[in-house]
């Protein structure tokens, strides 16, 4: 009978201890988790001729140049999307995703706030040294703006996780740093 209760004890701790391993290998599903470009996958297959960019409005054709040099290059975001960006002034970022699909043409992340320079600014603020993170074959772009100093005058922007649908961005998460 004490081998037996032995036995048992022994059993009940070796699958306590391998329940407690199997939850520490999984991954959280927490709220306070990061989208990752992994998450969002794209198509990553086409590959055919570029259409004609289409230029509708005023606002578009104000930046003819800066998205007739986009439509010519390889896609490089969301599978066949290629995303344009140019200064509008020191630190002021501006951009547009061209679908070299279609040739159509739609603002970027924090743009699309009426027309002429509004629907293209993305940023007042861009003090990172990599301001829009993006890949080919995934539809997530996180962008990185704002004034947030801290005392030894480092900037910590704002974080921004986008999700393309299509023809249009989603926000998924906004991240705010510490006041300093």
């Amino acid at each position: 009978m004490q081998i037996l209760h032995r036995v048992l004890i022994f059993l009940i701790v070796l699958f306590s201890l391998q329940a407690s391993q199997s939850l520490a290998q999984k991954p959280s599903k927490s709220k306070n988790k990061l989208p990752k470009f992994s998450d969002y996958p794209a198509a990553n297959n086409w590959r055919g001729p570029i259409p004609r960019l289409k230029l509708k409005t005023t606002s578009e054709r104000m930046f003819r140049t800066q998205l007739l040099n986009a439509s010519k290059q390889a896609s490089d975001f969301a599978g066949h999307y290629r995303f344009a960006g140019w200064g509008c002034g020191s630190v002021c970022g501006a951009g547009a995703i061209v679908d070299l699909r279609t040739g159509d043409v739609y603002p970027p992340p924090l743009g699309g706030k009426g027309e002429r320079w509004n629907r293209w600014m993305d940023c007042t603020a861009l003090f990172d040294p990599k301001p829009y993170d993006y890949r080919r074959n995934s539809r997530l772009m996180i962008v990185r703006c704002g004034h947030n100093f801290d005392k030894k005058g480092k900037n910590w922007p704002d974080i921004y996780y986008f999700l393309w649908q299509g023809k249009k961005f989603k926000q998924l998460l906004h991240i705010i740093p510490p006041k300093f």
